[in-house]
Parts: C-alpha cells; sequence; structure tokens
C-alpha cells in the first residue's frame, strides 16, 4: 500500500497527524517510522496554524483540500476526536442554523468563563475565527452575532435569528414560570438569558438557572443546607439532533467537574427532538423537554409559527391576518412574555393594517443594503400602492403603557433613517416616478417636545413627505380595516390592554391616547 502523505489525505480527506500514522502503521510501518515521515514530509502538505489537539496531533490537509467541504468535514471529525472544546461550539452553533448573537456565544460554546486548563469562551471563539470558520458580523437591529464563514455550512438568515430570539426569550418566560409554581426552582432567585445578572452556574453560563431545594438536589455542609441548581438551555432551530444534545451533555459535565459545585439538574427544551438525541439525553440522565410538553399544543405551535411569521419578513402575516392573531393570544398567555410580542409584533399588526386597508405590495421587517456608505436599514412596513398613491414607509413604535415617542427617537427617524431609507429605495430605478410617504406611527402618545419639533421641521418635499399617527391616530385608520382580527388584536393589546387602561385612568389624559 501507498504510504505517501499526499495518497493517504487524498483517500482519508484532511485529518490529524495521529489519524494519517495509524493508516501508515497499518501498512506496516512501525509507529516510530510512520512519525518520522510525517515530521520529514511536511514541504508535501500544510499544517493547520492556530490550534493544537491533544497529545501533540496537528490537522494537515493538501493545498487543494483548503475549504472544500472535505475539508470542513474533516475538521469537524477532527475536533470530536482530539479538540471537544471547539467541536462542542462547532455543532451547537451548527443546531441553530450556522449562527446567533455574539452575547449568547459564551452559552453555546459549552465552556467555562473562566477555570484553570480550560479554553474560555472567548479564546475558542479568537481561534475559530483565525481559521476562518467563523467571524464576528454587525447588524442594525441584531448587533454583533456570530456566523460561519464557509458557505458549505450553512448562510446566517438574521430575520430568523431574530425571530429565534424572541420566541425562545418568550419561551424561557414561560420555562420560569412553570419552575417557579411547581417549587422547582427558589421563587424569585432565577436568571434568565439577557438579565443584568446573568444565568451563570460553575462558571457556565446557560439560558435560564435557579438555585433548586429539590431534595436530590440538597447538601449538608458543616451543618448547613446548600442548594443544587436547576440549569436550562433552549435551542427552538429546527430540529435537535444527537451531536447537539451531546454538546449539552459535555457542557453539563465540565459543569459537574469540580467537586465543590452542587449538584445541577440539566434541562434541554427543544421544538423536536430527533429519536436519536431525545434516546441519547435519557441514557445520559438528561431532561429533553419540548415546547409541546410544557407548554401544550396550542402554545407549541404559538411559538413553531412565530419564528415562521418572522422568518418570512411578514407574507403570511398580511395574507391572514386571523392567523397573526391567534399566535398573539396564544404567546401573550405566558405571563412575562406578553410586552415582548406585543414590542415585536407591532409592525407585523401595521404591516397587516395598511395592506388591508390600502392594498398594494407589501414588505416587513426587510433589511437593506446602502452600497455607496455601506450601511443596512431596516424597513419596518414598506407598502407600494401604485403610481398614482405610490409608496407609504411606516417606522413602527411600540409603546407600553407609560412610554410615550420622545424627541431623540423622531430626529433620529427624520434625520437619519428617513433619508437613508430613502437613498437605498430610490436608487435602484425600480420605484422611479413614484412619491414616498414617510410616516412614525405608535400606539401611544408622542411627548410634547416631539411633536413640537416635527410641527416645525419642512414636511412636504419634491419627492417625498412626512407624517406621524399617534394611538388616537391609528385606532381612527384601524376602523377602516375590513379584516376584524385586525381590529381585535390592536384593542385587546395595544390599546384597551389593562396596563395602558390603568395608565390612561392615573394620567387623566384621553386626548393623545386611544379611548
Amino acid at each position: 500500500m501507498n504510504t505517501s502523505i499526499p495518497t493517504i489525505l487524498k483517500r482519508l480527506g484532511p485529518s490529524l497527524t495521529s489519524d494519517v500514522i495509524a493508516e501508515m502503521v497499518k501498512s506496516g510501518l512501525s509507529p516510530t517510522a510512520a512519525r518520522q515521515r510525517v515530521t520529514r514530509s511536511q514541504p508535501e502538505y500544510i499544517r493547520l496554524a492556530g490550534i493544537r489537539f491533544s497529545k501533540n496531533a496537528r490537522f494537515i490537509y493538501l493545498p487543494e483540500q483548503f475549504g472544500t467541504r472535505d475539508y470542513w468535514e474533516g475538521l469537524e471529525r477532527a475536533f470530536y476526536k482530539a479538540g471537544k472544546s471547539y467541536w462542542g461550539a462547532f455543532v451547537a452553533l451548527r443546531s441553530r442554523g450556522g449562527a446567533c448573537p455574539a452575547n449568547l456565544f459564551p452559552t453555546i460554546s459549552g465552556v467555562p468563563q473562566s477555570r484553570k486548563g480550560q479554553l474560555s469562551p472567548d479564546r475558542i471563539k479568537e481561534r475559530l475565527s483565525a481559521i476562518q470558520l467563523i467571524k464576528e458580523t454587525n447588524d442594525e437591529v441584531l448587533g454583533a452575532y456570530v456566523e460561519f464563514v464557509p458557505l458549505v455550512l450553512g448562510k446566517a438568515n438574521t430575520n430568523k435569528i431574530q425571530a429565534l430570539l424572541i420566541a425562545e426569550n418568550v419561551a424561557l418566560f414561560g420555562i420560569k414560570e412553570w419552575a417557579r409554581r411547581i417549587g422547582f426552582g427558589s421563587f424569585g432567585k432565577f436568571a434568565l438569558r439577557g438579565d443584568d445578572t446573568p444565568p451563570v452556574v460553575a462558571s457556565m453560563t446557560w439560558d435560564l438557572s435557579a438555585p433548586s431545594y429539590f431534595r436530590p438536589l440538597l447538601r449538608v455542609t458543616e451543618g448547613k443546607v446548600r442548594p443544587g441548581f436547576m440549569v436550562c438551555d433552549i435551542n427552538l432551530c429546527d430540529v435537535v439532533g444527537k451531536d447537539a444534545v451531546e454538546a449539552f451533555v459535555r457542557k453539563c459535565d465540565l459543569a459537574s467537574a469540580l467537586p465543590s459545585i452542587p449538584p445541577i439538574m440539566p434541562i434541554l427544551v427543544g421544538q423536536v427532538f430527533s429519536e436519536e438525541g431525545f434516546s441519547f439525553a435519557k441514557q445520559k440522565g438528561i431532561l429533553a423537554v419540548t415546547t409541546k410538553s410544557l407548554f401544550g399544543e396550542a402554545i407549541s405551535k404559538a411559538l413553531d409559527d412565530l419564528i415562521k411569521l418572522m422568518t418570512d419578513t411578514g407574507a403570511t402575516v398580511a395574507m391572514n391576518p386571523a392567523h397573526l392573531e391567534k399566535v398573539m393570544k396564544g404567546l401573550t398567555a405566558i405571563e412575562g412574555a406578553a410586552n415582548n410580542i406585543r414590542g415585536s409584533l407591532f409592525e407585523f399588526v401595521v404591516g397587516s393594517l395598511v395592506k388591508d386597508v390600502e392594498d398594494g405590495y407589501l414588505k416587513i421587517a426587510e433589511k437593506k443594503l446602502h452600497p455607496q456608505s455601506g450601511r443596512y436599514a431596516e424597513i419596518d412596513v414598506y407598502l407600494d400602492r401604485g403610481n398614482e398613491k405610490g409608496v407609504l414607509v411606516v417606522e413602527c413604535k411600540s409603546k407600553l403603557a407609560n412610554a410615550r415617542v420622545g424627541l431623540e427617537e423622531v430626529q433620529k427617524w427624520y434625520s437619519d433613517r428617513v433619508p437613508l431609507i430613502y437613498n437605498i429605495l430610490s436608487s435602484d430605478g425600480t420605484y422611479n416616478d413614484k412619491h414616498f410617504r414617510f410616516e412614525i406611527w405608535s400606539n401611544g402618545p408622542f411627548n410634547d417636545d416631539a411633536l413640537q419639533w416635527l410641527e416645525t421641521q419642512p414636511l412636504k418635499f419634491p419627492h417625498y413627505s412626512f407624517g406621524w399617527r399617534d394611538g388616537a391616530q391609528l385606532k381612527t385608520y384601524a376602523d377602516k380595516a375590513k379584516a376584524s382580527s385586525l381590529r381585535k388584536i390592536l384593542n385587546e393589546h395595544y390599546f384597551h390592554h389593562p396596563l395602558i387602561r390603568r395608565q390612561r385612568k392615573k394620567e387623566g389624559n384621553v386626548a393623545t391616547t386611544p379611548p
């Protein structure tokens, strides 16, 4: 058998030096002779720089193999065999569609923030970036997020990332309430993803954590009772497979590795688990739970629908407002999640409303690039109403009961966002000879100084004009809707919600808020 390095790499694909040596030994060479041949043949192959594997193995490949599917699959095998910290981050990112917000990378990487002898999340991100596996990108809405560089591993969908974030945050509120009510975690000591104090247990970052006084988790040390912890991670992106479950198991093993760490009860929540993934979790003592088993079929479906609605930029919503009403009704039933959902879906409600009232070609939450500046703009709602009526572009500001649209918000919209969006939409000739109408809408009132400032600005130009609607004006506009479900959504979730009624009564002000 030919034992040259190029021949072996062509047969095996990019590999660890330990695997190449093993192939040579199979062919009759002694281990010492095989290692020497690998060392002496360095001009024939390339060694991956920046990452060392266990037992001093190196990842090697032929020049023509770099960046191919075989290259990345070989690297994954190498990570699994001799670089589990990198492997855990790799498969966790892939299980989330190939991207995640940068502030969630410590959670999905599955390694301690600071522990002697262990790579930290920052060091893993730095090294995987150096080998061009991942990169950090900035988005106007999402902020910084981490994504795969190789296209063969998938292309990040920022709409889906945002949708997953919202759906998972809603589910985490529900998990918190469930665990509090049954006493699984200490009632007032839950920490959730995004809190000021992050959910860190055993130097590991989770999506949710709480001290637990369940008897199997308690420890008595020097006469003092020490609680254990419930910890939970969530992934609602497609099917959670065996590799993602295995990465979570490794994270839990690392969390429990130190003798000083109290017992933990790990929970992994997914929309769907593969049969192999679910069996593996069970075998390893992990509580793998679906949203259906936690919340029931209606809420589980509403979470799934929310992800789909926000990923397809609202096309489904505009065609079926009744479906949007059903999704909102299901998700706002989760205590603590209602305000999150109302804010996130306001642009979808407004988009469906303008489509219903005025007709035309609708787009919701679409990101567009301004080539000259390199800036991206998210356009909340834009409706092409035809040549006579032109294009309506709406900036949506959903407000809680005690909040108003402020001066800084309207100044940024008028002076920065509108010029940017107009330049983007008018640059490619698609909207030639069409008038643009830019409006900022809210379900609540505007501050007096914001209104005064707007009223002193020029509002009409040759090719575009400005306008705004507060809650009262939005309600008047909504009365024109043919779909009763849209009026119902606005009345129940944006106009007549108990918090809004309570605030309005407190202020004694009905002039600028919906009745």
